[in-house]
């Protein structure tokens, strides 16, 4: 695949595999605030629009625009819900195929409310009502509970992305981020596509997990929050 894609993942994906999702203002494309938080530009010197349906906190990856509407205003740095500077890691088809004797379940609409019963606790600002159905998610129960749980959100040709990687506190450390991800990769791989995935800077512990598993440090992309006021 054309690797440089991923420099701007946001845009390739509502340009191509979630054009059926992407909404207009201006050059801008973004998703529905119930889908994910974000917006996205093809290059610096694009022109956006406003629109009302914009009002609230979204996010621009590895892109942003150098003008913004009067009521669009940048976040300042240290009052992120997460951290700006945002490592991306792919893992090539060359590596091998990883393996886990964790079951493993895919996780439909019957699940929907544990699924966000989890995210609010672990992983609150990202994943959103209709946030499943960007892709694949799978988890792992107990006892009926969802405890862990990970999914594909954006879609660039010829790659996917892992995201809500997560595991309930009470059962952290048991290595079910691992098996999750190892299910995601093989999918991947069954359909010829590249893994990649985003941290933030300075999140050592999932960093060296996902080195692990053969995902390697591509490059570091800038999350620039924006609040929009409603009118």
């Amino acid at each position: 695949m054309d690797t440089s894609l991923l420099d701007n993942p946001l845009w390739h994906s509502l340009r191509g595999g979630h054009a059926d999702l992407a909404r207009h203002a201006g050059d801008a494309l973004w998703y529905g605030a119930s889908y994910a938080p974000f917006v996205a530009v093809a290059s610096a010197d694009a022109k956006v629009q406003d629109d009302v349906r914009l009002a609230g906190r979204r996010y621009f990856l590895g892109v942003a625009p150098e003008a913004m509407p009067e009521r669009w205003r940048r976040v300042p740095l240290d009052a992120y819900h997460a951290v700006p500077a945002t490592l991306q890691l792919v893992r090539s088809l060359d590596e091998s195929a990883p393996s886990t004797r964790e079951t493993v379940v895919l996780l439909g609409p019957e699940h929907r409310e544990r699924m966000r019963a989890l995210t609010r606790m672990v992983y609150p600002e990202f994943f959103r009502e209709h946030t499943a159905e960007l892709g694949t998610y799978v988890g792992i129960l107990h006892e009926n509970r969802l405890i862990a749980m990970a999914g594909e959100r954006m879609v660039v040709p010829g790659a996917r992305e892992i995201s809500a990687v997560c595991t309930h506190p009470d059962f952290a450390g048991r290595g079910l981020a691992k098996a999750l991800l190892t299910d995601l990769v093989n999918r991947h791989r069954e359909q010829g596509l590249v893994s990649f995935l985003h941290v933030s800077d300075g999140n050592a512990g999932a960093t060296r997990l996902y080195e692990k598993l053969g995902f390697h440090r591509r490059t570091m992309l800038t999350l620039t929050a924006i609040d929009i006021d409603a009118p």
